[in-house]
């Protein structure tokens, strides 16, 4: 291993062996240290990059500027948080690396530094993403079908009380699709599904299931919350869409179902798709009566 300076043989051995991506960044950016675990990570070697600026080096070029500021503040103030970001490797490509950092003094007790200790963590982040693309829906970001079940069979499962549904879906979403094309349809469900965010709680779930179907899971339900929620749905979505198009008026038919321990997650499901579509048909055989005379 190669330093800028001096150091004790044991803590010399330590950064030289351990797997974590150690650096120290003097006030001014230069690199002071740089182990063997980074050299690995991004192929640079430390005689090539001591004494070298660190945003010439590692950092993204758009990201220079924070990194300049970052080390700056700290070592001004004497403070320096955790902090995740992208370094670059000597061939371009970006690694994503999760820091813990300290202020490093000197002997009169002065910052003149940052030291950063790291994880490559671009496998990990890589793969949640692929996680979380597999489990949304990629035009709303509301969680897809598959991670509704999932979810929805993890409470039940719980025994946990209150695991409840609304099922809805949208009215005249489809007159609206065909008049004005798919690029306002496309606004209006991201539109809804801000809105069905907006009123439910944070461990709620609410998830796109396809076309204009929307289902709302309640974790801590039961049935003064679900009425509610039902109703507040209801007048939401019954509100205006500012569109490029104007105003657009949809509406939607809300079912529930309440859920209980050891329920079957598709048959609660269904049993709100049921509900929903009993509210439709009412409303259509309504709208076919003729008003007396």
């Amino acid at each position: 291993m190669t330093t800028g300076a001096g150091a004790p043989a044991l803590e010399q051995a330590l950064v030289a062996s351990t797997p974590a991506l150690v650096c120290v960044i003097a006030g001014d950016g230069r690199f002071l240290l740089f182990n063997p675990a980074l050299e690995r990570s991004t192929g640079w070697r430390a005689e090539e990059v001591l004494g070298r600026s660190f945003y010439e080096v590692l950092a993204v070029p758009h990201e220079a500027a924070l990194a300049r500021e970052f080390v700056e503040d700290a070592v001004r103030t004497g403070v320096a948080d955790a902090q995740e970001g992208d370094w670059l490797d000597r061939w371009g490509g970006v690694r994503r690396v999760s820091l813990l950092t300290s202020v490093v003094h000197d002997e009169h007790g002065r910052p003149t530094g940052v030291a950063c200790v790291g994880v490559d963590v671009t496998d990990q982040r890589r793969e949640a993403r692929l996680r979380e693309a597999a489990a949304s829906d990629p035009l709303t970001g509301l969680q897809n079908r598959t991670a509704l079940l999932a979810a929805l069979s993890a409470e039940l499962r719980s025994g946990a009380v209150g695991t409840d549904v609304l099922f809805c879906d949208l009215d005249r979403f489809k007159a609206a699709n065909d008049t004005h094309g798919h690029d306002v349809g496309d606004q209006l469900l991201v539109a809804v599904a801000e809105r069905l965010r907006a009123l439910v709680d944070r461990d709620d779930v609410v998830a796109r299931l396809g076309g204009d179907e929307f289902v709302v899971l309640l974790r801590r339900g039961g049935a003064g919350r679900l009425s509610a929620l039902r109703e507040a749905v209801d007048a939401e979505l019954a509100r205006p869409f500012e569109t490029a198009h104007g105003c657009v008026l949809l509406g939607a038919s809300v079912g529930a179902a309440l859920g209980a321990a050891g329920d079957d997650p598709e048959r609660l499901l269904a049993a709100a798709d049921r509900h929903m579509y009993g509210i439709k048909s009412r409303r259509r055989e309504r709208r076919r009566v003729p008003e007396p005379r």
